[in-house]
């Protein structure tokens, strides 16, 4: 059996509440995880399936590079990873593989599904099976069923289109329970010395995964496995040397929650001091959970960088999204990290549910007086699913169930609604245009950046971060 898998490309990408000129690719490129796990679990457990991953946003394919491709390699199982924001790409890439090869079933994947698993199969006649959840086991199961000629539906998480049209849909959410069981995604399938990303060390870079799933129930973010399980530290060493062996010494850990404890980003850094693994490494993490004692020896280890979900500077608004956290131990594991020598790039939403322009204003100036390294920030937009979505609709504060809608019927003219409680589009938009200008045209920001400057590489990736960010606060600002 011949297996193609497909990480679509994103020319018609739903661009969430940020202006156009933060959208794709500025932030770097990674690794598609999902897909090599898929693979690796497959073919540990049949070495008989040829598999083969076709990666347009790494490879910069177009539709036509990806139609050659697939008449090339002649696949007869196809799966393709699906985000709301890509999905109108993912159909176009479906309807693709249906008109070069009609025979092949088109398999939909990754979090667009899990949400929407009927919508996923009515959006478009070419999708086949959708599969909802961590789909390692779950991929390598229906490969089985088509082999054997039966239909996989009866797998839990397995939503199926039959030969006489009608959709049966499963509600299950399967996850892997035994992470070390997985195999380590096969980065040689892609193009792994393309990845990169925008705050990296200049080397090969790549995202790894220690933990799946997030125990906490912040408002704003949608987990659909709140069980959260942990690869043992010698797995993960393990990963870390295969990486190594191909020349990548640069890693992001994407966990959504890296730091579950201090304990265990202490016996991680513990175990990279004494066998003298040579990396540089960063991640997503809490503020909660953070102590010189840990920052010390993470540093020690090649820590260069936390990402820190700082997410708002007013402490009533962090309770109203149920973050947890309180703005006196950001500003403490801020200070903490700067002390020990790692960098911070704090995490920002604007337009957040009770927050007025008084309360933006709070949020700015806060920012502004911690001192991180770096700033992402976005506007808050209402995800399908999260506690907050359903809140709006409740109040009538957003149109009806309308991600539901996009996912039934997209369009490419669809944009995402705001919360509209003290902004309109225009006006949160200025607000976080503001943002970015008031803190990266500091002088003394903008003095030790130009000092950074190590290599030519270097000075082309500064250069384009800094033509990106001048077109986003340039913009003519609304008079709104």
């Amino acid at each position: 059996m011949k297996v193609m898998l497909i990480n679509p490309p994103d020319f018609k990408m739903i661009q969430g509440a940020i202006p156009k000129e933060l959208g794709a690719d500025r932030m770097g490129k990674y690794p598609p995880l999902g897909l090599l796990y898929l693979a690796g679990f497959a073919k540990s457990k049949d070495p008989s399936l040829d598999i083969k991953i076709v990666d347009a946003i790494t490879d910069s394919l177009s539709l036509d590079d990806i139609e050659r491709e697939i008449a090339q390699f002649s696949p007869d199982v196809v799966g393709v990873s699906v985000y709301t924001f890509t999905l109108i790409d993912a159909i176009d890439v479906s309807g693709i593989v249906k008109r070069v090869r009609s025979q092949a079933v088109v398999v939909w994947g990754g979090f667009h599904p899990s949400i929407y698993p009927e919508e996923s199969l009515r959006s478009s006649p070419d999708v086949d099976i959708v599969v909802a959840g961590e789909a390692e086991e779950t991929f390598y199961l229906i490969l089985q069923k088509l082999k054997d000629g039966s239909s996989p539906f009866g797998i839990d998480g397995v939503s199926v289109r039959g030969k006489d049209g009608v959709i049966n849909v499963s509600k299950a959410v399967p996850f892997t329970r035994d992470l070390d069981m997985l195999s380590f995604p096969d980065r040689t399938m892609v193009s792994y010395k393309k990845h990169s990303c925008i705050l990296g060390a200049g080397g090969l870079t790549t995202n790894i995964l220690t933990s799946r799933g997030c125990p906490f129930g912040c408002k704003y973010c949608y987990v659909n496995i709140r069980s959260y399980r942990l690869r043992s530290i010698d797995n993960v060493i393990k990963e870390i040397k295969e990486c190594i062996a191909l020349g990548i010494n640069d890693f992001f850990f994407v966990d959504d929650l890296f730091n579950i404890s201090k304990e265990r980003v202490a016996e991680f850094s513990d175990r990279v001091i004494a066998e003298g693994i040579s990396i540089h490494w960063s991640f997503r993490g809490r503020v909660d959970q953070i102590d010189r004692a840990m920052l010390e020896k993470a540093k020690k280890a090649g820590c260069v960088r936390i990402h820190y979900g700082v997410e708002s500077g007013v402490p009533e608004i962090l309770k109203r999204i149920g973050k947890g956290t309180k703005t006196e131990m950001v500003r403490k594991a801020i200070m903490l990290s700067r002390e020990c020598g790692i960098e911070v790039s704090s995490n920002i939403m604007i337009g957040l549910p009770g927050e007025s322009p008084d309360k933006t204003e709070e949020t700015i100036r806060f920012l502004l007086s911690l001192k991180t390294n770096y700033v992402q920030a976005a506007v808050f937009t209402p995800y399908p699913e999260t506690p907050l979505y359903k809140e709006g609709i409740e109040k009538g504060l957003l149109p009806g169930d309308y991600w539901r809608e996009f996912a039934l019927r997209p369009k490419s003219s669809f944009e995402p609604y705001i919360w509209p409680e003290f902004y309109t589009r225009e006006t949160v938009f200025d607000k976080l245009r503001a943002l970015y200008r008031r803190f990266y045209l500091r002088p003394s920001f903008v003095i030790k950046y130009i000092s950074s400057i190590k290599s030519f590489a270097a000075f082309k990736m500064i250069f384009k971060n800094a033509f990106t960010l001048l077109s986003l606060i340039a913009k003519r600002r609304s008079k709104a």
